[in-house]
């Protein structure tokens, strides 16, 4: 079967389909799968996010076919070829299987692809009767095993292929030998090697699954980078004419050292970029409401119309934070998800999202408020954001520990067999202990600590204005960290605070530094957060000369389970401190306090100045 298409990058373009999956892709035109993949953007809720990105899944469908033939006309007899492959006794060109199973793989994807499938997954999570009914629709025993573990795995990103499995059944009724072809090709592809070994070669099937993963990849950076604006694309006609100068595998050489960054990228930049996170935790709130027990029914919504209005966003975000799995207490993602949704504990009108970079293994924690959050909220949902962090101090010190577990174990191994008493052995021990408490310190230090900035940043930036935004006026410090914070017995604070008024050689910076001091040191039973650095707030809507608003010269953030205090700091190093200072407040930072936020007041600083202190209550 021979199509001709035009799709974006490339224009016009043929796509030649043979026996596997030209019988498939005339089922495609049986059921009208074409056209509800025309109508599918390939990005789902992100093409609402950013509003170019609005190429559909049959755009990419088309583009991995034509890259498939690029290969297959560019590389027979070499290491890249396509070649052939024996499935069940029955010869079939590579070409042929990796169009299947490109055909395949796109047969399963939703309206709004990974809106629905990441939602209907969580529905599974949650609803043990629905996961079983999805699964019981699953009739091969093999690809039902590997549906559970995708669903227990929240593997949402493989989510798709089990759709695809019921659909085989659903649209190929009572052709079961059609169903065990399509079946077979389809466990080459998602199976172990080892596993496939009586139905075909593992080495061909190793060789014809890298091809298929390495145009994937090529068809996803393309056209995703392209569409989205992004400062960077891929020539594919460039990439695939090169392969074979790249992709050597028994030379230990692949292309995905090259392609494997540019999807990390189009990762933290795109697929996990705050504004499509933001779109995806709303869309799942919204359509977890009506998805209702009929399995059969609900796949069928997600697939034709979607489960919910793609353009909905009742979410407006708080907070992100990002931390490598490796240091989170819980690495498993289902419990690790659990964890982060304690944030609603007590309240209402909150949420939060998790995802990962399966490159940098970094994953991204995002909190949000939703239209009918309540002020009156605010100190429950810092406080318990706050518990969340603190959860992951114990995952960083739990994972800096195992690092150094076989050191110890080495440790005690040769001692053992040394001639010396037990209490020589201790005093050798003592400064090993002392330096690995030194290394998961440290780790706490810059890996923990720092998300806590991100907390005060996003405090301040709720309680000022829309029209105002701010930056503080250095991001470097020399000699000391422009941010301070004392929690769960650590307290950089204090030594941070000591170190910038000792070293400041500019006398009304260290008065106001001074007056930073009287705050931070009184005590709180609590977490005390502080901004050593002075803060500019602007006006972008006003003329450059005067976008600059007022500035603030410190932040200090106080919370615990009973409130949270904000105080943002004005000092004046002159006759009359307390009277200049209020006197600044009301012209200028007064104003800059969004309307929501009630019982601010502003309270004098004997001797230094004044500030702004904003109290919430439990």
């Amino acid at each position: 079967m021979r199509i001709k298409e035009d799709i974006p990058i490339l224009g016009k373009v043929t796509v030649n389909f043979l026996d596997l999956s030209a019988k498939l892709y005339q089922h495609y035109i049986d059921i009208n799968e074409i056209d509800r993949q025309k109508n599918t953007a390939h990005l789902g809720l992100i093409s609402h996010a950013f509003k170019n990105s609005n190429h559909s899944r049959f755009d990419y469908l088309i583009l991995q076919c034509v890259i498939s033939e690029l290969i297959e006309n560019s590389f027979k007899g070499t290491t890249n070829a396509q070649g052939n492959i024996t499935i069940n006794g029955k010869k079939h060109f590579g070409n042929d299987v990796i169009k299947t199973w490109i055909l395949l793989s796109n047969f399963g994807h939703c309206k709004n692809t990974i809106g629905d499938e990441k939602t209907i997954l969580l529905h599974c999570i949650q609803n043990k009767t629905y996961k079983r009914k999805l699964l019981n629709c699953v009739k091969d025993a093999r690809l039902k095993k590997w549906s559970e573990e995708v669903i227990d795995s929240f593997d949402y990103i493989s989510f798709h292929h089990i759709i695809s499995f019921i659909r085989i059944y659903k649209t190929f009724t009572r052709r079961v030998a059609r169903q065990n072809e399509l079946f077979n090709a389809y466990k080459l592809l998602l199976l172990p090697e080892e596993e496939n070994e009586q139905i075909a070669s593992s080495i061909q099937i190793s060789q014809l699954k890298n091809l298929y993963y390495i145009l994937r990849d090529i068809s996803m950076i393309s056209l995703d980078s392209r569409n989205s604006s992004l400062p960077f694309n891929l020539d594919i006609l460039s990439t695939v004419l090169s392969l074979d100068s790249f992709e050597h595998k028994y030379q230990n050489k692949r292309i995905s050292i090259i392609l494997e960054p540019l999807i990390s990228i189009l990762c933290d930049n795109l697929y996990l970029n705050i504004k499509s996170q933001t779109h995806q935790r709303s869309y799942e709130v919204n359509a977890s409401k009506i998805i209702g027990t009929d399995v059969i029914k609900s796949l069928n919504i997600a697939l034709e119309k979607g489960l919910y209005n793609p353009t909905v966003c009742n979410l407006r975000h708080f907070l992100r934070i990002q931390l490598n799995k490796k240091n989170m207490v819980f690495e498993e993602i289902s419990n690790a998800t659990r964890q982060i949704l304690t944030v609603k504990k007590g309240i209402t009108g909150v949420e939060a999202s998790m995802d990962l970079n399966p490159f940098s293994e970094e994953r991204v924690i995002d909190f949000y408020t939703a239209d009918n959050f309540k002020v009156k909220y605010f100190s429950t949902f810092i406080y318990n954001i706050g518990n969340i962090i603190l959860e992951q101090i114990i995952g960083t010190a739990k994972n800096e520990f195992n690092k150094t577990k076989k050191i110890n174990e080495i440790i005690d191994e040769n001692l053992n067999v040394l001639p010396i008493s037990e209490a020589q052995k201790i005093d050798f021990k003592k400064p090993i202990k002392e330096h690995i408490r030194s290394n998961i310190k440290k780790a706490l230090l810059t890996k923990n600590l720092p998300i806590f900035k991100n907390i005060l940043w996003a405090v301040l930036r709720y309680h000022l204005n829309e029209k105002y935004h701010f930056d503080i006026n250095n991001h470097n410090f020399g000699k000391y960290d422009y941010f301070g914070v004392k929690v769960a017995g650590l307290n950089p604070l204090k030594e941070n605070l000591d170190k910038a008024i000792a070293s400041e050689k500019d006398i009304d910076r260290k008065h106001e530094l001074n007056q930073l001091k009287k705050s931070a040191y009184r005590k709180f039973d609590g977490t005390v957060l502080i901004c050593l650095s002075r803060i500019k707030i602007y006006n972008y809507s006003l003329a450059p000369d005067k976008r600059i608003v007022t500035d603030i010269d410190g932040v200090v953030l106080k919370f615990n389970h009973k409130e949270l205090i904000l105080e943002l700091h004005e000092g004046k190093n002159t006759a009359k401190p307390v009277k200049d200072a209020i006197k600044d407040i009301n012209a200028k930072l007064f104003k800059t306090i969004d309307k929501k936020i009630k019982g601010v007041k502003i309270k004098e600083v004997p001797n230094y100045g004044a500030k702004i202190y904003i109290r919430h209550k439990k």
